[in-house]
């Protein structure tokens, strides 16, 4: 029943007219109305509709925290990089955000280069999230007595994993805070009392982020890593943790943050205990190949599906298998077995199956197909390692930016190098000879998960190691003076005070007229080292800049 109430809300959602609504209600209720219909657009992978839809939200309410992230997260799935329209997207909300929050411009965390750091991780995802399998490693291998962890959980709905997660910090000396539903500012505000000198947000612009705390600046230094394939856009974000494979050194792609590029993969992942053994190449029985992939919809353009079609064509009786939650809803289905019958395949060579609850059932359903397509331009993250860790081979291609190049840091890491392409025909023609010799798909399948689990992509301690000599570097630089984000911030209180500038120079050539005490320009007013406007940096020894904030930062933690 509760299966068929949801298809039936699919349907209605999408086919709701969001002008054709017959009554006239409030800002509010029209912002939650297309709100709704635009996460179901981006659901069903429908992602030009949903940024469409996200943009008459903020038509509302230019200040929607909800429907601004939400349009920058969308935008990535059909991001190329051609442009800088994402980047400045990103930027231009960063900026906006952050005249929201008082800033904090003073810490008392004593500048000493070697001297044991506190380093605080910030997320929402310490459950069986996708986060959760790549924040695992440091939480365990972390040199606690000279990098004490702090913990800032704002878990939802704690399951099995974040009592694990809890129990390994506090068993190791680490601190854990739930902080799910406290204010913003109020968290800023413990993390100072933790004194935490690098803080490490893991979310990005996904579901339930903490970036109104880290516009806040609460710790002398501030990270983005895993959760999100792009800047964040906020000039108090001083470094987004990244490789060099996944942004090479001479990528086009521009950022807030500066670039801090780990020794070898970005990412370590935890395989989880649940995942069952590996099953035998399903070809050898069945006589045909199964290609698959069980990423969210939203990253399976028309495009992605246009190179699937041409693989399909031309390999002999092959299927294809999708796994994805919006295939609960009986329209979305149908939908995209008709694009793939437009592109030349039967609706009989395609399996479609919803979201499967259970983390073991899930895993074991990789045992379906023998070789896994990953989508482009926003590449699979979790889905391509629990592919690995299954003993499917996964292809995937390079390109121009971050979310497009995880594929190839993933799978170099673990030594696949070889199925990596450089653009759609070679993508078609690596899946296709992959396809051809079943024998060897089968030899590799068993060899897989052995040659995955001794790469640097799973290997916790060494990766933490990489990590937190990267973190020694960062604080090293904040020792000297050198802090990314107090540039960006400078820069952005120079534009600010040019805005000013051209208002006053307006205002002066109108006829004068008396004003009153409530007219006077605003001040800011500094308590305990916060800021309540854009912080004056002018007079805390930090170097000017002369570049432009924005431009590609590359890592400069030698």
């Amino acid at each position: 029943m509760q299966a068929n109430m949801e298809m039936d809300y699919c349907d209605w959602m999408l086919g709701f007219s969001i002008g054709g609504h017959k009554l006239e209600p409030l800002p509010c209720f029209v912002v939650y109305w297309v709100g709704d219909k635009r996460v179901l657009y981006r659901d069903a992978g429908s992602i030009t509709q949903a940024v469409e839809a996200y943009e008459q939200c903020l038509k509302i309410d230019p200040d929607s925290r909800n429907a601004g992230q939400n349009r920058l997260l969308a935008m990535n799935y059909i991001d190329e990089g051609i442009d800088d329209k994402l980047f400045e997207a990103h930027r231009d909300w960063g900026r906006r955000f952050t005249r929201l929050h008082p800033q904090y411009t003073s810490w008392d965390n004593p500048k000493e280069p070697e001297r044991p750091l506190v380093i605080g991780y910030v997320s929402p995802d310490y459950f069986t999230h996708s986060v959760s399998y790549f924040i695992e490693a440091p939480l365990v291998y972390h040199d606690y007595a000279n990098y004490k962890v702090v913990v800032y959980a704002a878990v939802v709905k704690a399951d099995a994993k974040t009592n694990k997660f809890r129990d390994k910090v506090l068993k190791k000396g680490g601190i854990w805070r739930d902080i799910y539903g406290m204010d913003e500012k109020k968290v800023a505000s413990m993390v100072r009392e933790d004194n935490v000198d690098i803080l490490v947000e893991l979310t990005g612009h996904t579901a339930n982020n903490k970036l109104g705390m880290m516009a806040c600046r609460p710790a002398p230094v501030q990270v983005t890593w895993i959760g999100y394939p792009n800047t964040t856009g906020l000039p108090t974000i001083d470094y987004r943790i990244t490789d060099s494979l996944a942004d090479p050194p001479d990528t086009r792609q521009k950022h807030v943050e500066e670039l801090a590029r780990l020794p070898e993969c970005f990412l370590c992942y935890t395989p989880s205990p649940e995942a069952g053994p590996v099953s035998p190449t399903p070809a050898l029985t069945h006589g045909f190949v199964t290609f698959g992939s069980f990423n969210n919809l939203a990253k399976i353009t028309p495009k992605v599906l246009q190179v699937w079609a041409r693989i399909l064509c031309a390999v002999p009786n092959s299927r294809l298998v999708v796994k994805c939650k919006p295939f609960c809803c009986d329209s979305v289905r149908l939908r995209f077995l008709s694009t793939l019958e437009q592109l030349g395949l039967e609706s009989l060579q395609v399996d479609l199956l919803p979201l499967i609850l259970l983390n073991h059932d899930h895993m074991q359903a990789y045992s379906l197909m023998d070789i896994s397509l990953d989508t482009f331009p926003y590449a699979g993250t979790t889905t391509t390692c629990e592919s690995l860790y299954m003993g499917v081979p996964c292809v995937t291609m390079g390109g121009s930016v971050h979310a497009h190049n995880v594929g190839v840091s993933l799978l170099k890491s673990v030594g696949l190098g070889h199925l990596v392409a450089k653009n759609e025909d070679e993508y078609v023609q690596l899946a296709i000879k992959l396809a051809s010799n079943v024998t060897a798909l089968s030899t590799l399948r068993t060899d897989l998960r052995n040659l995955m689990s001794k790469s640097p992509l799973c290997d916790g301690s060494k990766f933490t190691l990489g990590l937190e000599s990267t973190y020694r570097k960062m604080w090293k630089r904040y020792c000297k003076g050198d802090v990314p984000s107090l540039k960006c911030m400078e820069l952005l209180q120079q534009q600010q005070q040019l805005s000013s500038s051209e208002v006053v120079a307006m205002k002066l050539s109108e006829p004068t007229k008396a004003t009153s005490s409530r007219e006077s320009p605003p001040v800011s007013v500094k308590t305990n080292g916060f800021n309540l406007g854009i912080p004056s940096l002018l007079n805390l020894g930090i170097p000017s800049s002369s570049e432009e904030n924005g431009t590609t930062h590359s890592a400069k933690l030698s």
